[in-house]
């Protein structure tokens, strides 16, 4: 996996998503036919083809399932509760990470609490069945945490399932997550999980009256630190492109990496936007230091206050992705369309 080069290295890399692409995988679906099999037995053989058409089998259904935090948590209100997750999950403070979503962080074991770190100790003290991980680009190495280097030693322990975030909207994002928690025994048609389908159906078609509404409203997704500004490329978030199909208007940063642009701090005005959402996982620096840099808060839709939140890792189930275009939706709504003009 490429990387940004940096003084945070490895944390780096994993903030900001190596470059790169999928290569494969159309519609690679899992074993039985789509429906919820929280009451199959778990004995006889079990395999799934992940998104770089890789065939994890076993002789039964995995029992126990090590997932990177956000695959965890996308696994999780589908009943299927893994044994181990790695990845950031806590803040320097003690609390939950955006990520998370509902793990309850008491029940699980951490292997790791950033994209570097990973113990290879207890993760084979937990014996695996299986792990999961999420695919951020072409080659088959590049998945969160597991690395060139971490990837194989993983594998010699248990079988990888790796799904793609990479170009690929959300809904076919959440889609192979119920696929695969079917697959392990989770429940796709609990009356939790059909009640948040239908909701993000609405809220999905919200947005979109929403940004018919507001043509015009230009969008600008980034997150920003010390060093400067990147712009988030929507095509390469699965969130970002989902609302863009739902016809909102996200401005794309250039260049030729993938995910992002880098802009220095005096770089900031280079897109104009009538709103701007920035990346609000704890490792980004939050708004309200933001505006240590003149450039940034010459920015008309800073002055302006229209202004929101955003994460660079979205939520790949219903339950958890429904609040978000919820909240995006209001803040569509209540915006301005000519800060730009």
């Amino acid at each position: 996996m490429s990387v940004f080069q940096g003084a945070a290295g490895l944390s780096r890399r994993g903030f900001l998503i190596g470059a790169g692409g999928l290569a494969a995988a159309a519609a690679l679906t899992a074993c039985g036919d789509g429906k919820s099999s929280s009451g199959a037995a778990a004995s006889g053989p079990w395999e799934f083809t992940d998104d770089r058409g890789q065939k994890a089998a076993r002789e039964q259904r995995p029992a126990r399932v090590v997932a990177y935090v956000s695959a965890a948590a996308a696994l999780w209100d589908y009943g299927v509760r893994p044994a181990g997750v790695f990845g950031p999950q806590k803040t320097a403070s003690g609390g939950k990470e955006i990520q998370a979503g509902n793990i309850d962080l008491g029940a699980v074991t951490s292997i790791g609490n950033a994209w570097d770190d990973f113990s290879m100790e207890k993760f084979a003290a937990l014996k695996p069945d299986l792990v999961v991980t999420g695919l951020t680009g072409t080659k088959p190495t590049d998945m969160w945490v597991l690395t060139d280097d971490l990837g194989p030693k993983v594998q010699q322990i248990a079988p990888i399932v790796a799904l793609s975030e990479y170009k690929v909207a959300l809904p076919k994002v959440i889609e192979r997550y119920s696929q695969l928690a079917v697959a392990l025994g989770g429940d796709a048609n609990s009356d939790v999980m059909k009640k948040a389908k239908d909701d993000f159906d609405k809220a999905s078609e919200d947005l979109r009256a929403a940004a018919k509404e507001k043509a015009g409203l230009k969008v600008l997704v980034l997150y920003g630190d010390k060093d400067g500004l990147y712009i988030a490329k929507p095509e390469y978030f699965a969130d970002l492109a989902y609302y863009r199909e739902l016809g909102l208007d996200i401005v794309s940063g250039g260049g030729t990496e993938d995910y992002w642009e880098q802009l220095s701090w005096e770089q900031a005005g280079k897109y104009p936007a009538d709103l701007i959402l920035t990346d609000t996982r704890s490792y980004a620096l939050p708004r309200a230091q933001m505006t240590q840099f003149p450039t940034w808060n010459q920015l008309p839709a800073v002055k302006a206050g229209q202004l929101g939140d955003w994460s660079a890792e979205p939520r790949f189930n219903h339950l958890l992705a429904t609040p978000v275009i919820q909240k995006l939706t209001a803040l569509v709504k209540g915006a301005r369309t000519d800060i730009t003009a």
